[in-house]
């Protein structure tokens, strides 16, 4: 199993990881391309001002080639004469930017003496023929190249350059020429260059750190992120990471496995905790030796696991659940002087990429791996299309849950109108739910999913507790509900009836329950038994889309009824079709005869609405009168 996948990129880091590169490889460069410069400058002014002082050392030697002999030495040194007329004239080429100006000469033991010395400062010049010492090859050069030498004086604070020029006569090197260049003009350049050199020293410094820095935090950000990713006692994935990994990855890559190991809390329970801990360790381990690199193990919490299963092979992979199993029924764990042997379940979505999110996927493995723990555990469960219907049903249930819990659950009022004094006589209350996108959805699209549920009880709860609210809330208002025939067979809502209108007679009385028809009656004493319990409490009961469905003329007969609802799709025809119209006028002469009140439902024309009127119906309802809403 590759446990070193990559984290999802964080876009900040991103950022950070490329813009401070740059900035500090371009603060680099300019500070180095300025460090460069910084030499060319002083390369250029130091050409210059040694060409210059060059150029005059050289007219004041050949002036000495021309009117001196090979013995300028012995001449200077028997003639003061001769010495202070040259000084003088060698004085004349003294500058700022020359400290010492001097003429030089070798004795006959090889050594330098002063011939001459022009410096403007006399407490430092040098007497005739006073030594001179010196460390640099560069007079020993020039007396045998017969050439000018320059040589850098970097050990010295007060000199910046020293320049040898001989002084050839007859081919024969007389005596060398020296300047020393004093180092003022050089820490002039210095003083104007070095503060903008700091400059880009110091952002260079600064963007190194920083880089530094920033690599430092990223190293952190991603070291703290991936051990929050993993689980600490097994050492693979948590679930926290499912949702990152599924940032990058499709699902439509793997298979999704749910995974747990079965009477894990017996191990805890009769081994201790230490014991568990080894078990789930060596488990894991176990799974990781039967899975490849590619596919995922994620421990989801306590002693489940999800296992996504690279689909390179698909038999391959499939397989891959029944190994794990075996391989792990097989293996015998130790710990603590105990001998375990541990079993899977396994439950196998083959298409976790059909499910709307992760979450549903998971959920339709977890499906399964109950299955499979119901059927006995040690097994595998694989989802296929014959248990999708079952699985889509399991969803529903899961909305309408989540709607009960979060108030999602409403109720709207339709008005009833009685047809000879025009006035609302009482309002069936039609239930809605409202979904998770805040869409209103009918009850036809979520009843038959819950119907025989538990679900089903708490829906209809809620619909009598609204329903006795608005009874306590308004004393003149008159409402209807809606109940299946097996509703009022069922034990558990007979006794919410009981419990809510209970002693409530008055309030009862102003409840219409209109039973509705989605199956044959088969047990007609039953019903009749629950419809007088129910017509005791105080209630009217009606019949619901009469004229369709199982509904016929034999339950008026057999069964105690207050009002007939005739069904709208007789109602939708009354005014064209003629059989419509006469099965209508027969059920309205039909119940005056059994004393039973009509509504004819689903009225959207005016002219539905006359023919309506003129066959004697009671009371109308439907869009032509008003259209539910929820509020009265």
């Amino acid at each position: 199993m590759m446990i070193n996948r990559r984290l999802r990129v964080n876009k900040s880091f991103v950022i950070l990881a490329v813009i401070i590169p740059i900035v500090t490889i371009a603060s680099m460069i300019i500070y180095f391309e300025f460090i460069q410069a910084k030499e060319r400058v002083f390369s250029v002014i130091k050409e210059h001002l040694i060409d210059q002082k060059v150029h005059l050392l050289q007219k004041y030697a050949l002036n000495i080639e021309k009117n001196y002999t090979v013995n300028l030495a012995e001449m200077i040194l028997d003639n003061a004469s001769v010495a202070s007329e040259l000084e003088h004239e060698l004085a004349l080429l003294q500058g700022e930017d020359v400290k010492y100006l001097y003429m030089l000469y070798k004795d006959e033991n090889d050594r330098y003496r002063y011939l001459l010395d022009a410096t403007e400062d006399k407490e430092e010049r040098a007497f005739l023929n006073q030594k001179f010492d010196t460390e640099s090859d560069i007079w020993d050069k020039a007396y045998k190249t017969k050439k000018y030498q320059i040589a850098d004086q970097h050990d010295l604070d007060s000199l910046w350059v020293t320049v040898a020029y001989p002084i050839v006569k007859d081919n024969k090197v007389i005596a060398v020429l020296g300047a020393d260049f004093t180092y003022d003009v050089y820490a002039e350049i210095v003083k104007i260059l070095n503060p903008i050199e700091s400059i880009f020293l110091y952002i260079t410094a600064f963007m190194l750190f920083m880089l530094l820095l920033a690599y430092i935090l990223v190293y952190l950000y991603y070291k703290t992120k991936k051990k929050a990713f993993i689980d600490p006692l097994t050492k693979i994935y948590n679930r926290q990471y499912l949702s990152e990994f599924l940032e990058t990855t499709s699902l439509q890559n793997y298979y999704l496995m749910m995974i747990d190991l079965d009477n894990f809390k017996l191990v805890n329970d009769n081994f201790g905790h230490d014991v568990g801990d080894d078990v789930l360790i060596a488990v894991v381990n176990e799974i990781k030796s039967n899975i490849r690199q590619e596919d995922m193990l994620i421990r989801f919490g306590g002693e489940e696991f999800i296992l996504l299963v690279d689909k390179q092979e698909s038999k391959e992979s499939i397989k891959v659940a029944e190994r794990i199993r075996e391989a792990v029924m097989k293996h015998e764990i130790f710990s603590h002087n105990n001998k375990i042997k541990m079993t899977l379940s396994i439950g196998v979505n083959p298409f976790p990429y059909s499910a709307k999110n992760i979450e549903e996927a998971i959920k339709i493995a977890d499906e399964q791996l109950y299955i499979a723990k119901s059927l006995g555990r040690n097994r595998v469960e694989i989802f296929d299309d014959k248990k999708k219907y079952e699985s889509e049903a399991s969803n529903r249930i899961s909305d309408i849950r989540l709607a009960i819990d979060e108030g999602g659950i409403r109720c709207a009022f339709q008005p009833i109108y009685d047809t000879r004094t025009g006035e609302i006589v009482k309002y069936e209350m039609l239930l809605r739910m409202m979904n998770k996108e805040g869409k209103i959805i009918p009850p036809n699209s979520f009843i038959p999913s819950i119907r025989h549920t538990q679900v089903y009880v708490s829906l209809t709860a809620i619909v009598l507790d609204k329903a006795i609210g608005m009874l306590n809330s308004n004393k003149e208002i008159h409402l209807s509900i809606n109940l299946d025939i097996q509703d009022i067979l069922n034990e558990d809502i007979m006794k919410l009836l009981q419990i809510t209108f209970g002693g409530k007679r008055a309030l009862a009385e102003r409840l219409t329950i209109e039973i509705l028809e989605h199956e044959e009656i088969k047990n007609f004493e039953l019903i009749q038994q629950s419809l007088v319990k129910l017509r005791a409490m105080g209630f009217l009961i009606a019949l619901d889309d009469f004229g369709s469905g199982y509904a016929n003329f034999r339950y008026m007969i057999n069964l105690d009824i207050d009002i007939l609802k005739i069904d709208g799709s007789i109602i939708k025809n009354v005014d064209k079709d003629k059989a419509a119209y006469n099965i209508v006028k027969a059920i309205v002469e039909f119940a005056r005869n059994m004393s039973m009140q009509t509504i004819a439902e689903m009225v959207e024309t005016k002219e539905e609405h006359d023919v309506l009127i003129e066959l004697g119906v009671d009371c109308l309802q439907g869009y032509y009168l008003g259209r539910p809403e929820f509020s009265i």
